[in-house]
């Protein structure tokens, strides 16, 4: 079962590479990052509902002292996939899509804070090596103010889905499966855009066959499907190997990109994306070794607090 499940994560991120593709060409015509992050949200929600509704047992379920929790985690969801279409719009997808897997960074430095975790040099090493790797992802020239605002954007991706996968993980530990989280987090978004929908663009699109089905191919096929294959094959792959396939999904964006819309990368983009995505694969090693070590008694009380990981999808 390792293999299917190798297979389902391979799977899982081209198509999360070929959605970001995908709403870049959405980006280029006359839909805007938030109006697509919205009618996502809304797809997404209806598609998935009525799934799950014929489904026997209690699939939508939360057990009561979880609710709080199950809407803070929708909240950031929102944040998660604006910052996220943000970024794709004001930067090359490929490099858009490397910066939300800084999300472990964000992770290790929030541990610190809150003291659950040492920083130690090895930990400052990688840090400083994928600092290095977002500064490439700029490159150089006329756009430089352009992508360093794409950055920062594509930086505060990386940082809320470092606090939803850490959310994720105290869902998880009070009751919440993956497939009503899932759910919940595309409803309480839903919510959020139905408020927001005045500010929107939404009454002003006139859409076209292309674009229905750029948009119904996001919010389905590559948001649905993927989420499943790759809640999947977790079941049945350890962490760093599923990080390491999970970077395919640059690679596939960029690709996508490329022969949808002719869209490249500078050889600092490329050196860029590689050296963020070493970076990932470091810091998912480091964890993984801390976690299979020997638990020390601990002196305090902030040493003893449990370690936050990153929910690895």
């Amino acid at each position: 079962m390792r293999a299917v499940g190798m297979v389902a994560i391979f799977v899982a991120a081209i198509l999360f590479g070929a959605a970001g593709a995908a709403a870049k060409v959405l980006f280029v015509g006359n839909l805007s990052p938030l109006d697509l992050t919205a009618i996502r949200s809304f797809v997404a929600c209806a598609v998935l509902g009525a799934i799950m509704a014929l489904v026997p047992g209690r699939s939508f379920h939360i057990p009561p002292p979880a609710r709080p929790m199950a809407v803070v985690a929708g909240i950031v969801f929102v944040v998660v996939n604006a910052t996220f279409y943000l970024a794709i719009d004001m930067m090359n997808v490929a490099a858009a899509i490397t910066l939300e897997y800084t999300s472990p960074f964000f992770v290790l430095v929030l541990g610190a804070l809150f003291g659950s975790r040492r920083i130690g040099g090895r930990d400052c090493g990688i840090v400083a090596l994928s600092l290095v790797g977002c500064f490439l992802l700029t490159g150089g020239g006329g756009e430089w103010v352009r992508l360093s605002a794409g950055l920062a954007v594509g930086l505060a991706c990386g940082l809320a889905f470092a606090i939803f996968n850490i959310i994720g993980n105290a869902c998880k530990a009070r009751g919440i499966g993956a497939t009503a989280l899932t759910f919940w987090n595309f409803a309480i978004s839903s919510v959020v855009w139905a408020a927001a929908l005045p500010f929107l663009g939404l009454h002003r699109l006139e859409p076209t066959a292309e674009m229905i089905a750029y948009i119904g191919f996001i919010a389905v096929v590559a948001t649905i499907l993927p989420y499943w294959l790759l809640l999947f094959g977790l079941r049945h792959v350890d962490a760093l190997p599923a990080t390491v396939v999970g970077l395919l999904d640059p690679l596939a964006a960029g690709l996508m990109a490329y022969f949808l819309l002719g869209e490249t990368l500078t050889p600092a983009n490329m050196a860029g994306i590689a050296l963020v995505s070493l970076s990932v694969i470091l810091v998912t090693l480091s964890e993984r070794q801390k976690s299979s070590a020997p638990a020390e008694p601990p002196r305090s009380p902030a040493e003893g607090a449990p370690l936050l990981e990153a929910n690895n999808g």
